[in-house]
């Protein structure tokens, strides 16, 4: 019978109720209730792959709008560059072509050395045998 007496005991509450209340809301905050849950649930998973879509589309709306005006920029400085290097083709175009006639007569005059020295080669040959021959007819 002791230990039903010390039960009765612990079951009434000598706490006053509004001093209780006041330090469960004093503790609350440091009370937290987590919920384990199975990572092998396909709800949860069905979750995240939802939140991670919304997070794709909301960075993707913000980010088409730079690559846009990216794209808007890089448009316009190539339309430049083009116009620009156009101009200058135009600006150069006798100088283009004065270089292109020096480089034939260039390559003429390249073609006629080339004969010539090789008849060159061939005449200073023949002088050659000629020159030895003698000697050699002479021992």
């Amino acid at each position: 019978m002791n230990d039903t007496a010390k039960q009765e005991e612990i079951l009434q509450s000598t706490t006053d109720a509004a001093e209780w209340n006041l330090e469960v809301e004093r503790v609350l905050p440091q009370l937290k209730v987590t919920v384990r849950t199975d990572n092998k649930d396909w709800r949860i998973h069905v979750d995240q792959m939802h939140q991670h879509k919304d997070g794709i589309e909301s960075s993707l709306k913000e980010t088409r709008g730079y690559l846009d005006k990216l794209h808007n920029e890089i448009s316009r400085t190539l339309e430049k560059i083009n116009s620009r290097e156009k101009y200058i083709n135009n600006q150069l175009e006798h100088l283009v072509q004065e270089y292109r006639s020096a480089q034939a007569l260039l390559s003429e005059a390249k073609e006629k050395y080339q004969e010539g020295s090789g008849g060159v080669t061939e005449r200073i040959r023949v002088l050659s045998e000629l020159l030895i021959s003698p000697v050699c007819k002479r021992r």
